[in-house]
């Protein structure tokens, strides 16, 4: 571990690369079509259920820096879902908490023309669950340990906070139903379904909606089996019940939100996608490399722990190609650790490259959308702490955003071992004010223990370069829960303002340098792709 810690040290002491140094050649099809191009909303978000396994606790959304970190992250889509999904009652009649019905008394003073010129709920308020916080998470840990789940019910004021927070993070929320409420011929009982959608569509609220969580493992967690085909089923009845509601009749479905694709959940995704299939917008299923409570570092800087995720989505892919084809799939949930992440290992600038190469592959397989688990909330894998403070894969998610467009590109490596160099080409962002058409994102993942160079093709090597090198700051390197950008620490200026991104200009010809175990963003101007113009 010294050993390791020293030659991260030394490498960080000099990145750079002279003019003409040698280093990985990179090999780009400039010339060709995008191999891939994914939703304008492919990094998205969710929040778990478990939140209001109390909740009093959904009153966090309305922390002002917590919308702010949000936003930062839009456009995309914000997933209310998980175990505890299923394990959630609606009762329109039920009086909220005292801190709901705070929150809610604010939302009912907002000017209707200025829907987020939302006043937060008092700091103390936030403060005092906060302080409670911690033996909240010992609660949802003790359900998900046991795999004793309880019913909790939820109040109109529930969801108007829930709705808010999306909207005014300007991210559009899916909603998910609860799927174990059954009939006695074990079918769906959807009279529980109705009442959210009363309330939500006499609110106009802009929605789209997920029946169950991860359906391979329902008699785990409640001793009810449900099969893929009645599952299907059950969907083709929400659609139906959709239909009655002027809001919702040309609203999204999405399902069935299955876990990785191990034997029985393959079955049980084949038969759902026969039965139901043509009823959802697009397939979702759950991807965790590692198991949270036995997860090593050794496991987050693996290639061959990486690779796996390959295979997983092929298997997925194959089943939705052989039943529903042309249907978008989405990753509905994912991380890096399941059991709700790995401590002292998920919530550092470790689990970067597991999440920044789960994004690059995603779009390089096909994967439409991708959802993070979790925005905020209980575990280790958020990308923001009960503090409210950003971890480093929020600042990594921000850049993707900020960096990256949905083109995908062509991109090889030669000179070095692409399972340890990994390397991704996209179109820029054309979003971004700085870059125009035909500039092109190049972002790479070094897991080697000393520093590699990236040699641009030569057609590119008078371009300009601007670098976005995200390294750890602290004395925990790697295992830091602070960044720098090109050597700044990134930070929020204030609860309502995000830190300026600032790039590195690099000298014409110079190489890309990636320290040991590190990541980083390079945007090559005026490269003229032609799939970016």
């Amino acid at each position: 571990m010294l050993l390791l810690l020293l030659l991260l040290a030394w490498a960080l002491l000099s990145v750079a690369a002279p003019p003409g140094a040698c280093g990985a050649a990179l090999s780009f099809r400039l010339r060709a079509q995008p191999v891939r191009e994914v939703s304008p909303a492919f990094l998205s978000l969710t929040l778990d259920a478990n939140l209001a396994t109390d909740p009093r606790y959904i009153t966090f959304l309305s922390s002002l820096k917590l919308r702010t970190l949000a936003r930062g992250l839009s456009p995309g889509f914000l997933r209310f879902g998980g175990t505890k999904t299923d394990f959630l009652i609606f009762d329109p009649k039920k009086e909220p908490t005292l801190e709901e019905k705070i929150c809610s008394d604010l939302l009912e003073k907002q000017d209707a023309a200025d829907v987020c010129g939302f006043r937060p709920a008092p700091l103390d308020l936030i403060e005092h669950l906060e302080l409670q916080w911690p033996f909240q998470e010992l609660l949802i840990r003790g359900e998900l340990d046991k795999k004793k789940h309880k019913n909790t019910t939820i109040t109109r004021s529930t969801l108007d906070i829930l709705y808010n927070f999306a909207q005014c993070s300007e991210l559009h929320l899916i909603f998910g139903l609860n799927a174990l409420l059954r009939t006695r011929n074990s079918q769906w009982d959807s009279s529980n379904a109705r009442f959210v959608l009363d309330y939500c569509d006499s609110r106009n609220y802009n929605m789209s909606w997920e029946l169950g969580n991860e359906p391979n493992s329902f008699r785990l967690k409640s001793g009810i089996h449900i099969d893929g085909f009645q599952l299907g089923q059950d969907f083709v009845q929400l659609r139906h019940l959709l239909s009655n509601y002027s809001h919702y009749r040309n609203s999204k479905l999405y399902g069935p939100d299955v876990g990785r694709p191990r034997k029985h959940t393959q079955r049980l995704l084949r038969s759902f996608l026969k039965s139901g299939g043509k009823v959802i917008d697009s397939v979702t299923w759950h991807h965790y490399y590692v198991n949270g409570r036995n997860a090593t570092r050794e496991d987050f800087l693996s290639p061959d722990v990486l690779d796996t995720f390959t295979a997983d989505v092929q298997a997925v892919q194959q089943i939705v190609d052989a039943t529903v084809p042309g249907k978008k799939v989405w990753l509905g949930e994912t991380s890096s650790a399941y059991g709700g992440g790995a401590p002292r290992l998920s919530n550092t600038y470790l689990a970067g490259f597991m999440w920044l190469d789960k994004l690059g592959l995603s779009a390089k397989l096909g994967i439409d959308v991708v959802m993070r688990q979790v925005f905020f909330g209980a575990g280790t894998y958020h990308l923001v702490d009960a503090s409210f403070e950003p971890l480093p894969d929020y600042w990594l998610s921000l850049l993707y955003k900020k960096l990256v467009g949905t083109r995908v590109l062509d991109i090889s490596l030669a000179g070095e071992d692409h399972r340890r160099l990994r390397v991704y080409l996209h179109c820029t962002n054309e979003h971004h004010p700085k870059y125009r058409d035909g500039d092109v994102t190049l972002f790479a993942l070094n897991l080697y223990n000393s520093t590699k160079y990236l040699q641009l093709p030569s057609s590119l090597s008078k371009k300009t370069v601007d670098e976005y090198l995200l390294l750890p700051y602290g004395k925990e390197n790697i295992l830091s829960r602070s960044v720098q950008l090109n050597g700044h620490v990134l930070k929020m200026l204030d609860d309502e303002t995000l830190p300026t991104l600032r790039e590195k200009p690099l000298s014409p010809g110079t190489s890309l340098g990636l320290p040991a175990f590190s990541y980083g963003f390079f945007v090559i101007q005026n490269a003229k792709a032609i799939a970016c113009i």
